[in-house]
């Protein structure tokens, strides 16, 4: 049974500021559908069957900059069983392009260039992420910074999906998906 994860402290930091991803306590937040640092339109729709991480940065936030590379590392070692939308809020172009540049990430790179999305989807701290089940409904979120690092992706992923790969889990207490 998946359901092991629930209910469990989900440790990310030897610090004593530790952050932790949350229980989703809001609505379900609108499907989008955004450029790319290429001019490539992707929808969130799109990525229905997997396990998504929405996660709102930008390059001026220090936070974020180290954040990236962390995700970019996670979903190298989840195989493909997590994707990354990573949604860059009221910067430029050009300047996006530049850092993606100097720190390349294996998943795509959004534009929210007027903060439609953030505003829609309650964004008021950089980074925010918020995790998706494969139904493409919000069941975490960190308003921080996170240690990526530290994540199982197996035991986050098994946390948001069940057995047959297209169950929910339902989460109520903070989950451990710690290495």
């Amino acid at each position: 049974m998946l359901l092991f994860a629930v209910g469990a402290a989900w440790p990310l930091r030897a610090t004593a500021t530790a952050t932790e991803l949350q229980p989703w306590r809001g609505n379900r937040q609108p499907a989008f559908a955004l450029p790319d640092t290429n001019g490539v339109n992707i929808s969130l729709e799109a990525a229905r069957g997997q396990v998504v991480l929405v996660h709102f940065f930008a390059t001026w936030c220090e936070p974020c900059r180290e954040e990236l590379p962390a995700l970019n590392r996670l979903t190298a070692r989840a195989n493909g069983a997590i994707k990354v939308l990573a949604i860059s809020v009221a910067e430029v172009d050009p300047r996006v392009r530049r850092f993606i540049e100097s720190t390349p990430v294996n998943f795509p790179v959004l534009l929210d260039r007027d903060r439609a999305v953030a505003k829609a989807w309650d964004v008021s701290t950089l980074p925010t992420t918020v995790a998706l089940d494969t139904n493409l409904r919000p069941r975490f979120v960190v308003e921080a910074d996170f240690a990526w690092d530290s994540i199982d992706p197996a035991k986050l992923v098994a946390g948001l999906i069940d057995d047959k790969g297209t169950q929910l889990t339902k989460p109520t207490e903070k989950t451990n998906v710690g290495g």
